[in-house]
């Protein structure tokens, strides 16, 4: 009956977001420690593991104790957004052991006449590059800045509950697309093929420069089949449809030029960003009219 009340209390206190948080560090602790002889540094997993779930619980007790744990609350899974998808990425072999790229390729060549990246590449230019770079490298304020406005807004009548329903929706996105890096795991083309980075023509401009920085810094070697960012994006999309139409031509072309860009640095197979967005635009148009606290 303890048991039951705590999970009850627990269910009240917390959101969708919540939930599956807690979830995804519980279901990645016993991955971890059903597989730790392969795991390097596994402890470390686990102790993260528990203070993201001990996080998840105490601020969703607190979140009406002021603005301050309001905000804390509401802006904690932005961390897990990048901190679960780089664990997942460090056991993408943990359940499967190999690499599922040969199944990713012959999907591709059986959709698509001819690869993409290899059509982007002949007509490459420095314009061009440095245009596909900017699109990619607007993924990063995307979602701070469409959650930051509609956060800002959240007691305006038009934008009541708006902010949940976009946390939820990426939260959902990146659950489907952790359960499928973890059953189906592939990595880039970068990746699989030892492309040469150097030897790609590039821009040497500053969009470039910063993309390149990024993915030094946080690239991943696996999250490939379906592209979380392409996903993310096209949720974010969805919403910007919604509650701020007169930007969205012009996010559209950023997305646009972000799918080219994915393609072209060899980040992405072409299928990647097919099913991203794909998944994207559903589960967008799934929560953007969704009822959350008695608001739409």
């Amino acid at each position: 009956m303890n048991l039951w009340l705590l999970l009850h209390s627990v269910t009240l206190r917390t959101n969708l977001t919540d939930r599956i948080y807690l979830a995804a560090h519980c279901v990645l602790t016993l991955l971890v420690c059903a597989r730790y002889p392969e795991v390097k540094h596994w402890p470390w997993y686990v102790a993260w593991n528990l203070i993201a779930m001990g996080a998840i619980l105490v601020v969703a007790r607190k979140q009406h104790d002021g603005q301050f744990w309001e905000f804390a609350h509401d802006w904690l899974p932005m961390i897990f957004f990048v901190t679960a998808f780089e664990e997942v990425s460090f056991l993408s072999l943990a359940v499967r052991g190999a690499w599922q790229n040969p199944y990713l390729i012959a999907w591709e060549s059986a959709v698509l006449a001819a690869p993409p990246a290899e059509w982007l590449r002949r007509w490459a230019s420095p314009w061009f590059s440095e245009l596909l770079e900017f699109g990619y490298l607007s993924f990063y304020p995307l979602y701070p800045v469409v959650a930051g406005m509609l956060w800002a807004w959240r007691g305006r009548p038009g934008c009541a509950g708006a902010f949940r329903r976009l946390t939820d929706a990426l939260s959902v996105t990146y659950a489907f697309c952790y359960t499928v890096y973890l059953l189906f795991p592939t990595r880039s083309p970068s990746h699989n093929v030892g492309l040469n980075f150097a030897a790609l023509p590039h821009s040497g401009g500053p969009f470039h420069f910063l993309v390149r920085l990024i993915q030094s810094r946080g690239g991943v070697h696996g999250n490939a089949f379906p592209s979380s960012h392409i996903a993310v994006a096209f949720v974010g999309l969805v919403f910007v449809v919604r509650y701020f139409p007169r930007a969205a031509p012009w996010l559209l072309v950023c997305v646009l030029l972000m799918c080219g860009g994915a393609v072209n640095d060899g980040y992405h197979y072409a299928l990647d960003v097919i099913a991203g967005a794909l998944l994207g635009m559903a589960v967008g148009v799934g929560f953007v009219g969704r009822r959350v606290n008695g608001h739409w």
